[in-house]
């Protein structure tokens, strides 16, 4: 029995040499998706054919197979448009669905075959508004670049992963206040949720003039609409590190990075405000503030925006410069206590074999 109308989107740039295996992991999801959307974001490797091909492949192997009869295949839909951004691409792709559930997935990153169906049931049964699965970083490895003691741990046999720390919301999610949380040690990333779309609704979307810090606007705004939260770990969504292009590790994105970092703390003030919370209370969203201060001012950008957030975080220049210090040797003791150096806010753990197993490789 479907458990109801689920809706892909795919924001797409320049993915053309890894487009496909993010589509095969969602494509072959023990609860398929109705829709699978592909924003390609202008793009000028082609990502576009890419994508389409990758669909006829899947669809021609599963004709030639038995292992999908009786199942309709998902509707596949590429969208052209020229380059915006990731959050104009989202909010495209989230215009032309039609599912009650939505799930935005990085068009770089590798989904466990049962995340539509453990996280659209976590909604249902807890009358949630988002689900929040475990997600870990690492890199994905072809079968003929292994040697010795890695062979034996390969399947699927194409490709294996291969993580970098631990499983982040390994164990559960934060308690008490997550607004506070989101805005002083934590954060979210959308492709490891599945979102109701009457929450995305009362949000407004992503901000489409932002490319990076944009999902955690869109987090906080749901949170301010009185979203609830819940964990599914179950699931795993694999996270990919160490390619070419992607916005989270090139150089050339840290200058947006920076920038588009500041002016989320900046309107994330100003909206908790008008709703009645002043982040300017907590210690560390100040700090957070001072530190993306500090960079604005180190590459010589956005005078205003540095202005606003001295003027949240106030002139305690030396408290704040022992904390960051004092924060950074903490980070590097918790990796020889514990093997992750992340806030405890994402209940970090050990990668399992089971989890690894979810992996769907080739």
């Amino acid at each position: 029995m479907s458990l109801g109308l689920i809706s892909v989107v795919v924001p797409c740039y320049n993915r053309a040499g890894l487009v496909e295996a993010t589509l095969r992991s969602l494509l072959n999801q023990t609860e398929p998706a109705d829709e699978i959307i592909v924003v390609d974001d202008g793009s000028i490797d082609g990502t576009e054919a890419a994508a389409r091909a990758a669909y006829r492949r899947w669809e021609s192997e599963k004709v030639n197979g038995r292992w999908w009869e009786g199942r309709k295949s998902p509707e596949f839909k590429v969208i052209r448009q020229a380059n915006a951004g990731p959050g104009a691409a989202r909010n495209r792709g989230f215009a032309e669905s039609r599912g009650e559930y939505i799930h935005f997935f990085d068009s770089d990153d590798i989904a466990a075959p049962n995340k539509h169906e453990v996280q659209v049931r976590a909604l249902q049964e807890t009358d949630a508004d988002i689900a929040y699965g475990p997600w870990v970083k690492g890199h994905v490895v072809a079968a003929e670049t292994l040697k010795g003691g890695n062979a034996e741990k390969l399947k699927p046999p194409n490709s294996l992963f291969l993580p970098v720390g631990h499983v982040l919301q390994q164990k559960c999610l934060p308690k008490g206040d997550q607004i506070k949380d989101l805005l002083t040690r934590w954060s979210i990333v959308p492709q490891a949720c599945m979102f109701r779309r009457s929450v995305l609704e009362k949000s407004g979307g992503f901000p489409p003039q932002m490319f990076a810090a944009e999902d955690q606007l869109l987090i906080l705004r749901c949170f301010l609409q009185g979203a609830k939260v819940v964990h599914s770990p179950e699931t795993l969504t694999f996270y990919r590190l160490g390619h070419e292009g992607k916005l989270t590790e090139s150089s050339d994105g840290h200058l947006r990075r920076t920038c588009d970092w500041a002016r989320y703390l900046v309107i994330a003030a100003k909206e908790c405000r008008a709703r009645g919370i002043e982040p300017a209370l907590w210690f560390r969203f100040r700090l957070r503030c001072w530190q993306a201060r500090r960079e604005l001012v180190a590459l010589g950008v956005e005078p205003d925006l540095a202005a606003a957030l001295a003027e949240i975080s106030g002139g305690a220049d030396g408290l704040y410069a022992a904390s960051s210090t004092l924060l950074r040797w903490r980070g590097g003791f918790m990796v020889r206590l514990t093997g992750s150096r992340e806030d405890a806010s994402f209940r970090p753990g050990p990668m399992t074999s089971e989890q690894l197993a979810l992996f769907p490789g080739g």
